[in-house]
């Protein structure tokens, strides 16, 4: 069992909500064959706590398949608590909030597969989806697992690490509830018609949209296979890296005319951007990932994609603060087509640590790029 506090924490977010997200990952096909679980705490829309904790399954049984996927092997826990062992510490961390997961119907199943197993006596739980508040509330998308979901947010995490799971599928809760401009989780759900789930020693009740065919109760059987598939990530396409002994990156001069002539072919070189870009998921997800944090930013021109105002909401939510003129404290500048404050670009070059950029760029590096939104 491992507790991690102030590790990667979101310092700042815009949808104050309160739950516990929570992924398990299996030894086999069995429910009941926890093997590991993480549990990320989020108060006020911050995340305050975390815990992994490692699971020796009963019966001990691993699954080449399973291993496949999560990498976790028996040696890694056979000398680990069974869930018998680990429920004390797990129960008071969870608490009695609202438990999140990405596809709840499969780790809630878990959950109470172990109990089960185990005989513990299941204490009445209330859960929400991730997966259904995603499909609710960006419904365009394609598709809606925790790892497509996370890589158009802009959430980088390990996948099929029980830890990292539960932390993007936090993240992609407080997403949805900026998307929204909820004040609260109950608000959330209000909003998107969503209905949570209920579990306790009576059974099991799945979160369901309010309209559509709900979850009816049931009685939890003691045996039965996980629903959740196991799906192989598609490789990522490597990136080629730059050449270190490359001579025009050794060679480039730093004076005021270089700059400019350099900053006038990029600006041309640019493809257009797309006419149409996905506003709210721009804005999404620069508050939720935050790239220029404690940063100071700022435009040197005029902007051609952008309006000033449009500027400024990015840049802020983004983490940075906008300057009207630059000092020994900025960090980046946007140069835009015309140049409105002449000698800026003079100064610029006695900064080695200031990086420049054109508005294409700037926006790429909020998540947009000249093929898509």
């Amino acid at each position: 069992m491992r507790d991690k506090r102030g590790s990667g924490m979101v310092s700042h977010m815009g949808f104050p909500a309160n739950f516990t997200a929570i992924d398990f990952e299996t030894a086999n096909r069995r429910r009941d064959s926890a093997c590991q679980l993480g549990a990320v705490v989020v108060e006020a829309g911050k995340i305050v706590r975390e815990q992994v904790w490692m699971i020796r399954p009963d019966p001990f049984f691993f699954s080449p398949g399973n291993i496949r996927v999560h990498g976790i092997q028996p040696k890694d826990v056979e000398n680990e608590n069974d869930f018998a062992g680990c429920w004390q510490s797990i129960r008071q961390f969870l608490g009695d909030g609202c438990l999140i997961a990405h596809n709840a119907s499969f780790d809630l199943g878990v959950l109470l597969g172990c109990l089960q197993r185990h005989q513990i006596p299941i204490p009445d739980l209330q859960f929400s989806c991730t997966r259904l508040i995603a499909k609710q509330t960006w419904p365009q998308r394609p598709r809606f697992g925790l790892k497509p979901l996370s890589t158009w947010l802009g959430v980088e995490f390990r996948h099929h690490d029980a830890l990292e799971d539960a932390r993007a599928c936090a993240k992609i809760l407080l997403a949805a509830g900026l998307a929204k401009d909820a004040d609260s989780l109950e608000n959330l759900e209000s909003t998107l018609r969503i209905v949570r789930g209920k579990a306790g020693d009576w059974g099991i009740s799945q979160a369901s949209r309010v309209g559509r065919k709900s979850g009816r109760k049931s009685s939890v059987q003691r045996k039965g296979l996980a629903k959740r598939a196991l799906r192989k990530t598609p490789p990522r396409l490597p990136v080629p890296p730059m050449n270190p002994f490359e001579e025009p990156s050794h060679t480039r001069e730093t004076s005021a005319s270089y700059l400019r002539i350099d900053l006038q072919e990029r600006q041309l070189s640019q493809q257009p951007m797309p006419a149409e870009m996905d506003w709210q998921r721009l804005c999404v997800r620069a508050e939720l990932i935050q790239p220029l944090r404690g940063k100071r930013i700022l435009v040197s021109g005029r902007l051609r994609i952008l309006s000033k105002d449009q500027f400024t909401q990015l840049a802020e939510k983004a983490g940075a603060e906008c300057q009207s003129t630059m000092d020994d404290a900025t960090n980046f500048v946007v140069v835009g087509a015309e140049d409105n404050q002449p000698g800026l670009t003079e100064k610029m070059t006695t900064r080695e640590t200031l990086e420049w950029m054109t508005e294409s760029e700037f926006l790429e590096r909020l998540g947009v790029s000249s093929g898509r939104s």
